[in-house]
């Protein structure tokens, strides 16, 4: 008998939950399952549009990228111009300093000589 009380109540608890489920969901099983498959199909979408965003993004940082190296090998060549240009407009006058120090120091000696 107890065994058999024991079945009775799963059973009666059983149906007791089930009615109580069914009365209490918000929506249907339709409704539920049309709002899962569109809850997925846009969660599909916004995967598919972050991995498109990627790869664009990636396309822009490599075309970034190339046009980086470039404008730094211009600015690096015309750097390096115009520093042989100064150096040929110095020269003359770095030239010219050391002739000026070369005569001072040998005026030193000869005035030192006759001191």
């Amino acid at each position: 008998m107890n065994s058999k009380s024991l079945l009775y109540g799963i059973a009666t608890g059983i149906v007791l939950a089930s009615t109580a489920t069914l009365l209490t969901t918000p929506a249907s099983g339709r409704d539920l399952q049309q709002s899962y498959k569109t809850k997925m199909k846009k969660w599909r979408q916004d995967v598919n549009q972050f991995s498109n965003d990627t790869i664009i993004l990636k396309e822009k940082v490599t075309e970034t990228t190339q046009l980086g190296i470039q404008s730094i090998k211009e600015v690096s060549g015309e750097v390096k111009e115009v520093i042989s240009d100064w150096k040929k407009d110095v020269q003359p006058s770095l030239n010219q300093l050391k002739k000026d120090t070369d005569a001072l120091q040998q005026r030193v000696k000869e005035m030192k000589q006759l001191s």
